[in-house]
């Protein structure tokens, strides 16, 4: 929301405004199945640390009904010493956690997701206020795999 817009066209004599707002952004900590086009995640203020982690696959662990292998990607806040302290719990649940090889983000499958989110999704209308940006990618998201899709065969 606090654009950089190093320079613009305008008449001569007129000012040229872009509106902006300082905020502290949000991030969406993500699941992505791609085997059955589902989405589950959590949406939270600011910058995402070990403790959103924590939070978010808790609350995945408490709802999976089998063995289930989520797949990371070697961000900080997923090896922190925090999150490794969780994972006999999750594990006890069904939850097992497997970390993509260092730099290979093309093994990342969310990180598509993202970009078309970011890109192709958002209109530039949905950019006009937090609210409405927050408000647009929640309701791509609760529909990512009905309205919302990707193929990755």
């Amino acid at each position: 929301m606090n654009p950089n817009v190093p320079y613009a066209w305008q008449l001569k004599g007129s000012t040229a405004l872009l509106p902006s707002e300082r905020t502290k952004g949000i991030t969406i900590l993500g699941i992505l199945n791609p085997l059955t086009s589902t989405f589950w995640g959590n949406r939270y203020e600011g910058a995402a640390n070990a403790q959103c982690v924590i939070q978010t696959l808790d609350e995945f662990s408490k709802n999976i009904s089998k063995k289930t292998i989520l797949v990371l990607d070697n961000a900080t806040i997923h090896k922190a010493k925090v999150v490794k302290q969780q994972e006999k719990i999750w594990k006890q649940r069904g939850l097992y956690l497997q970390f993509i090889p260092a730099y290979c983000p093309e093994l990342n499958l969310i990180e598509i997701l993202w970009k078309r989110l970011k890109h192709s999704w958002l209109q530039v209308k949905h950019y006009q206020s937090m609210d409405s940006l927050v408000q647009a990618a929640h309701h791509i998201l609760a529909n990512y795999g009905k309205h919302y899709s990707i193929s990755f065969v």
